[in-house]
């Protein structure tokens, strides 16, 4: 039996989905289907719904999302690890893109295996976060 994952958010995520959520911009995250091939078949999904599902039941994300390691102002880490629980924990965050590599459209997320916890820190595009 595989565990699963706590996921949590923070304000500034919860502010930013809200907003991003209404944005037709973003529509294609939040309700148009994607065709991703898992184990040889290809399925259909809602790319927000799908992330959200992989990061909960800890299944490793398709490559399809360029989920890679991002590094984070130490200030944030410290927080995080207050979050957590545990400041000798390592803590890994990333950034992922829900329309492929070269999309616009980004999660920020810190994943701490040993706690079993993902935290959604932020959701919008390049401009807006960085």
């Amino acid at each position: 039996m595989t565990m699963t994952n706590i996921i949590r958010y923070s304000s500034k995520f919860k502010r930013h989905y809200k907003r991003v959520s209404k944005d037709p911009g973003w529509r294609k995250v939040f309700h148009d289907k994607i065709s991703i091939e898992i184990t040889w078949t290809k399925q259909e999904f809602i790319s927000f719904d799908f992330v959200i599902t992989c990061l909960e039941k800890d299944i490793t994300i398709p490559k399809y999302f360029y989920a890679h390691p991002i590094t984070l102002p130490k200030k944030m880490i410290q927080r995080l690890k207050s979050t957590f629980g545990d400041t000798y924990t390592k803590i890994e965050c990333l950034e992922l893109h829900f329309d492929g590599h070269n999309g616009d459209h980004l999660l920020i997320y810190a994943k701490n295996t040993v706690a079993k916890l993902v935290y959604l820190l932020e959701i919008g595009t390049h401009s807006e976060l960085f």
